[in-house]
């Protein structure tokens, strides 16, 4: 018999899958399908339905795989699409280069998208399958994938860092609106499934949802500017009598001779010689190191210049060193052109101007080509501003590059001879798919445009057979839609974030990749995920208006309402929403307590990181267990439910408890620390300082006798030569202390740790006075 729909917000005895527009099931003989599987084969709806989940499960995971190999591909075109830049001029006149896109937009729109691609695409595919109807896959997966990227996610990065090492969030007012924002994503998401129209879901809320984003956007940006800093104070999240510090920068900055660099252009290749300064240096230069590498703008690598990367190595006392690069010659050049020497990633002491191009992060250097050669037409100039030949020479000739690579293990036939058995497994597995991807444009071809919208196609078509299998595989076993959705869909679409945040966790310096990313991309996915199909579905009832299908699928709805709507069965998924909300206040109230008490989000003391990310995983497991039940258990009556809503809110209140007590008693004293570390320096400075300084006068070799009598030392102090070897062997014990991390060296300690009165040393030897004390 032909199964019966329940009423929109009624509990059903059973729990619903997925029906064709006739009511049979899209497993079972005579059901209409996915929109891509099954693949028309009569003889599979003969299978052992347990044979048949299997299969769907394995080609699921297949294409999973699928999904996150274009998906690479797609964050690959997004970072050359955001890493574009231009000339601007500073208020004082300066030209300095910026990136196109702003680093907090770029975040929240397209990098988001690249993250949460996959749940999107669920979502719509979902609304476009039902033709218009509700279905549950899309919106659980998004809750489902949510759930995963906070709890589960965070809980991996906060136990993978390095004991003795953790990391903090840099931007913690970023964090705040965004972690603000997922909450009030889910929040508004339950409230209008559940409060504000029941079952219904009107164009204005749909819309709302979907503005949103946009608000989300400008919030992030005005916050990012310090346009907000006066709400975050009055909120406290600023402090508001925040006193920097002033350190004076003794080890100087690293920059380029110049800012600018023009070349002519000529016919041959020319040889250009850069220098790199230390500059403004005010103790002992030590050794210091530095990544460079050059960057495209308008010129193109391997037709106007040649692409060099590497690492700049400084010796001890060494002010300059030189980069080296070529210019390539050519018949003509029609119009001037550029490209960029980037200095990154400067380690040893010294920082990067703040005042020259670059600012703080990285030193830039722009060379201009000059142009040559016979005067162009004006047809050829047209064509050579809206298509440069040279660049697209160079995109098929990596897009050529591109496809012989996916013949190979790793890429090249040279990591293939060096392979082990998993890589080839993994070759071999993955080799279908590489080589069907391998044939979209590269990231180079139009400014990386062309592969964004061809990963997007592929990333659409791929996740309609993902949708389609997850529904094939909860009807055979008979899971409903939501569980399928909130366990293996949210797990196989999350898999990329999870490896990409890992890697973050270990490599940046910082958590803002690890943790910023996923609150910000939880909020993404309600706003686009849900906002977008939902008001096309909204708008596309509204104008068709009551039909004999829809008055028959909805009777309850239509009883209530004179015209037609976007009906959501909200029952389960407004509950699923709800029960999130609870968990991730939790999870959000964990990570703040960590920040506070332990001075770090990820890593920290063994024991605290543990059970921290223990009870993250538990509260992810409550989670999709209390869903699950709700789902399955839809017939239990209220004694039932509240016995299970009292257990898992008992249980998971107990290990937050639990884990913030842990916490509190691992707590780190930054005041102490602080001291400590000053004491440390200040140590270490007058210590190691070279006599040229007027203002030193001891040095911390005394011979071995523990005191300033040693000849040897003295005239190793004053002149800055080695004092002899048994000077360097011994040890003294510091001076007496001062309360601010100050050293008195009024006194000295002798070899039987007593603390004698020294005498002072006359103006010859220091050139000043006997009574002045250097610190």
């Amino acid at each position: 018999p032909e199964p019966s729909r329940p009423e929109a917000g009624r509990r059903s005895s059973r729990p619903t899958m997925a029906l064709a527009d006739d009511g049979i099931p899209i497993c079972r003989p005579g059901g209409k399908g996915g929109m891509i599987f099954p693949l028309g084969l009569e003889a599979e709806f003969a299978w052992p339905d347990g044979f048949r989940g299997f299969l769907y499960a394995a080609a699921m995971v297949y294409w999973f795989l699928a999904v996150a190999i274009v998906a690479d591909l797609f964050m690959a075109s997004i970072e050359m699409v955001t890493g574009r830049r231009k000339k601007t001029r500073r208020p004082t006149g300066q030209l300095v280069t910026v990136k196109v896109w702003n680093e907090t937009v770029a975040t929240l729109t397209l990098m988001a998208l690249g993250s949460s691609a996959p749940e999107i695409f669920l979502s719509v595919i979902d609304i476009v399958k039902k033709e218009f109807h509700f279905g549950a896959l899309g919106p659980s997966t998004i809750v489902g994938s949510a759930a995963f990227n906070l709890l589960v996610i965070i809980a991996v990065c906060v136990f993978v860092i390095p004991h003795g090492e953790v990391r903090i969030i840099k931007n913690i007012p970023a964090f705040y609106i965004t972690a603000l924002f997922s909450i009030v994503a889910y929040v508004w998401m339950a409230l209008i499934l559940s409060v504000v129209s029941p079952d219904v879901v009107d164009l204005w809320e749909a819309v709302v949802t979907f503005l949103l984003l946009p608000v989300l956007v400008v919030a992030s940006y005005k916050t990012d500017l310090g346009d907000a800093d006066w709400v975050l104070r009055r909120l406290r999240i600023i402090d508001p009598e925040v006193f920097e510090e002033q350190v004076e920068n003794r080890h100087g900055f690293v920059s380029f001779s110049s800012e600018q660099l023009k070349v002519t252009g000529a016919d041959s290749e020319m040889a250009v010689e850069v220098a790199v300064l230390r500059r403004k240096v005010s103790c002992a230069p030590g050794p210091i190191s530095c990544a460079y590498r050059t960057e495209a703008v308008t010129a193109v690598p391997g037709y106007d210049f040649e692409e060099i990367e590497g690492a700049l190595e400084f010796a001890e006392d060494e002010m300059e060193k030189t980069i080296s690069f070529k210019i390539l010659g050519k018949r003509r050049r029609i119009f001037d052109c550029e490209f960029l020497v980037l200095l990154q990633d400067l380690e040893g002491g010294p920082t990067f101007d703040p005042d020259d191009d670059g600012g703080e992060d990285e030193a830039i250097l722009t060379v201009a080509i000059g142009r040559h050669g016979p005067e162009a037409g004006l047809a050829q100039r047209t064509l050579h501003r809206v298509c440069n030949p040279d660049t697209l020479r160079l995109a098929f000739s990596e897009w050529r590059e591109q496809m012989w690579s996916t013949l190979f293990v790793n890429g090249s036939l040279e990591e293939q001879r060096e392979a082990g058995v998993a890589e080839w497994v993994i070759h071999v597995i993955s080799f279908p798919w590489k080589v069907t991807i391998g044939t979209m444009p590269p990231t180079c071809l139009f400014g990386g445009w062309a592969c964004f919208y061809a990963s997007l196609i592929g990333i659409a078509v791929l996740t309609t057979c993902v949708s389609d299998l997850a529904e094939l595989f909860g009807c055979v076993l008979g899971i409903p839609d939501i569980v399928t959705a909130v366990t293996f869909v949210a797990l196989g679409t999350s898999m990329p974030d999870l490896f990409a945040s890992l890697t973050a966790a270990k490599e940046d310096p910082t958590a803002d990749a690890s943790i910023v990313n996923v609150t910000g991309s939880n909020s993404v996915n309600v706003f686009l995920g849900l906002g977008v199909p939902w008001t096309v579905a909204a708008v596309y009832w509204m104008v068709v208006g009551r039909t004999a299908d829809w008055e028959a699928r909805y009777p309850k709805v239509a009883s209530r309402q004179t015209g037609s709507a976007f009906v959501v069965e909200s029952a389960n998924l407004g509950f699923s929403v709800g029960m999130f909300c609870y968990v991730s206040v939790l999870a959000i109230a964990l990570l703040q307590a960590r920040r506070r008490w332990l001075l770090c989000e990820l890593g920290g003391p063994f024991v605290a990181k543990v059970l921290a990310s223990l009870t993250l995983i538990f509260l992810w497991c409550s989670w999709v267990a209390v869903v699950s039940w709700r789902v399955l258990r839809s017939d239990s009556g209220v004694t039932e439910d509240i016995r299970v809503f009292s257990a898992m809110f008992v249980a998971t209140m107990l290990a937050t408890l639990a884990v913030l007590v842990v916490t509190r008693i691992s707590a780190v004293h930054p005041e102490q620390d602080d001291l400590e570390e000053r004491q440390e320096a200040t140590v270490s400075d007058n210590t190691m300082t070279k006599a040229e300084d007027a203002d030193v006068r001891f040095a911390a070799d005394t011979g071995g006798t523990g005191s300033m009598d040693s000849p040897e030392a003295n005239k190793a102090a004053v002149v800055g030569l080695a004092a002899p070897d048994d000077a360097k062997e011994s040890v003294i014990v510091p001076a007496k202390k001062l309360d601010l991390g100050v050293w008195d060296d009024s006194f000295f300690t002798d070899d039987l740790g007593e603390e004698k009165p020294r005498a002072p040393m006359s103006a010859g030897v220091s050139g000043r006075p006997a009574s002045s004390r250097a610190v």
